[in-house]
C-alpha cells in the first residue's frame, strides 16, 4: 500500500519531469533542426520516465509485502524490465526516424535532475 508521502513524490517526480521537458522543447527551439521531430522525442522520453516512475513506485509497494530474498528478486526483475522497456522503446524511435533519437535521449535523462530538484525543494519545506 502506498502511504501519502510516496504518492505526493511521485506525482512530484512526474510533475517536474513533464515541466522540465516542456523547458527542454522550449530551448531546442532555437537549435533543433526540426522542432516538431524535437518535441516528439522529448515527448516521447518523458513518457518513458513517468512509465518508470509509475513502475518503480507499484514495484517498490509490492515489495514492501514481500519476503525479503522474494523482494531482492522481484525488484531485480522490474529493474531489468524497466530499463529494456526503455531500451526498445528508443531503438524503435531511432529506427523509425519518426522523432529525434537526442531528444528522446534527452527525455530519458530528465528522471535524474527532476530526482535533484525535488530533494532540493523537499528538503528546504523540512527546515522551514
Amino acid at each position: 500500500m502506498m502511504t501519502k508521502e510516496v504518492i505526493k513524490t511521485r506525482n512530484s517526480l512526474m510533475l517536474i519531469t513533464a515541466v522540465l521537458g516542456i523547458v527542454c522543447i522550449a530551448v531546442g527551439a532555437f537549435f533543433a533542426e526540426s522542432l516538431i521531430k524535437w518535441a516528439l522525442g522529448i515527448a516521447i522520453g518523458v513518457l518513458i520516465c513517468i512509465f518508470r516512475i509509475l513502475s518503480m513506485t507499484r514495484s517498490l509497494s509490492k515489495a514492501a509485502d514481500m519476503q525479503p530474498d522474494d523482494a531482492k528478486n522481484y525488484a531485480r526483475a522490474q529493474y531489468m524490465f524497466r530499463y529494456i522497456i526503455t531500451f526498445a522503446a528508443a531503438a524503435v524511435v531511432c529506427y523509425m526516424g519518426f522523432a529525434s533519437p537526442l531528444g528522446v535521449i534527452v527525455g530519458l535523462i530528465l528522471l535524474q535532475p527532476a530526482v535533484y530538484i525535488y530533494n532540493f525543494i523537499d528538503g528546504r519545506k523540512t527546515q522551514s
